[in-house]
C-alpha cells in the first residue's frame, strides 16, 4: 500500500477520490471476522488462557516493552503518526497475513506531498521469538475491546518461511 499511496492515490483529484469512495461503498458488506466494543470488560480467564491478570501475560509484557511507546498503553496510537490498534480493522480482520508480516518485517508509512512525515516500524523477527510475536499479536487482537481469534507461533513460522524463501 505504501507504493500505491506514494505513486498513485495521493495525486487523485477530489472528484476521483469521491468516485472511488462511491464505488467502494456500493460493494456488498463483508462479514466481520472480529469485533470491537470499546468499553467491554476483559474476560481474563478466556483471554489469557492461563488465568493470569493481563499485566502478567506474556503478550502484555511484550506489548509494554516494544509497542506501547508508539501505539500507547491503551492502543490509541497517535493521530497522523502511529496507528490506533484498538478497533483497527487491520488488527481484528480474519486474514492476519498483513498483521503478521508487519510484525516480522516491519514497515513504513507512505511519503506524501501534503501528509504527515514518514514513520517506520521495525521488524521484530530478529528480536522476538515466534511465540512472543504470536503472544503479543493475540493480546492486541483481544485487548481494548478488540475481539478476534488468537495468532499462533505456527502462523508466524509459516508466513516467515514464505516471506524468506
Amino acid at each position: 500500500m505504501v507504493e500505491q499511496v506514494e505513486d498513485s492515490t495521493q495525486y487523485l483529484t477530489d472528484e476521483d477520490a469521491l468516485a472511488m469512495a462511491r464505488y467502494l461503498k456500493s460493494l456488498p458488506a463483508q462479514k466481520p471476522s472480529g469485533g470491537y466494543e470499546p468499553h467491554a470488560e476483559p474476560d481474563l480467564p478466556t483471554r489469557n488462557g492461563n488465568r493470569v491478570d493481563a499485566p502478567q501475560a506474556v503478550g502484555a509484557r511484550v506489548y509494554i516493552s516494544f509497542c506501547a511507546q508508539c501505539h500507547g498503553v491503551e492502543g490509541a496510537g497517535v493521530p497522523n503518526v502511529f496507528p490506533r490498534l484498538a478497533g483497527n480493522p487491520a488488527v481484528i480482520t480474519e486474514d492476519t497475513t498483513s498483521l503478521i508480516r508487519l510484525m516480522v518485517e516491519g514497515g513504513n508509512s507512505p511519503a506524501t506531498i501534503s501528509g504527515p512525515p514518514r514513520q517506520a516500524m521495525p521488524g521484530f523477527a530478529q528480536t522476538l521469538t515466534n511465540a512472543q510475536m504470536a503472544n503479543v499479536l493475540s493480546w492486541i487482537r483481544m485487548s481494548w475491546g478488540n475481539d478476534a481469534r488468537p495468532i499462533t507461533a505456527n502462523d508466524i513460522q509459516s508466513l516467515s518461511e514464505k516471506l524468506h524463501k
